[in-house]
């Protein structure tokens, strides 16, 4: 089972142990069948998320970066995976075009993914912080999102599906 809350605790890079008390602590106005499956684990692992600031720069010579370490991202939109094996493929091709002239496709690469990535980090905040909205501002979000059918709730996010490496080769904006 997995649970995303923010903590009030002061979070730590890496695994350490949790507590069911814990976490029924921040979901203590859910219904009674969400509690029930709180109540299942026998112990329970604590993992900080975190992302960085979209950059610009992920090549440096004959070196490159691909995946988290060139764009760690939250799970809100659970792109992680996605965008390490676009990377890998873009890569692949930029090489290719190029005739494995490593600083050419680097170059390419980068300019090919920068704007697309830095969408994902930036809308996967954006979609955290909507997800754990406290206030008026949740109360604005569940009237938003009233009545809308499942389909609807994809409309939002459609701009990631259909991605293709030759769209992204031929459509560089930096």
């Amino acid at each position: 089972m997995v649970v995303t809350f923010h903590s009030r605790e002061q979070e730590e890079w890496g695994i350490t142990d949790g507590s069911q008390e814990e976490v029924k602590s921040y979901f203590q106005d859910i219904c009674s069948k969400a509690r029930q499956l709180i109540d299942l684990p026998k112990s329970w692992k604590r993992w900080a998320t975190a992302d960085r600031d979209p950059i610009g720069q992920w090549s440096f010579g004959l070196v490159t970066l691909l995946g988290d370490a060139a764009h760690p991202t939250t799970q809100y939109l659970a792109q992680g995976a996605c965008m390490a094996l676009e990377d890998a493929v873009t890569l692949g091709e930029a090489l290719r075009i190029h005739n494995n002239n490593f600083e050419k496709a680097f170059d390419l690469y980068q300019r090919s993914r920068v704007a697309r990535t830095a969408r994902i980090v930036l809308s996967g905040r954006e979609m955290g912080r909507i997800y754990h909205a406290k206030g008026v501002e949740r109360l604005i979000r569940n009237d938003l999102w009233r009545g809308r059918s499942p389909e609807r709730f994809y409309d939002a996010v459609e701009w990631l599906y259909g991605w293709n490496v030759k769209n992204c080769l031929t459509n560089t904006h930096i």
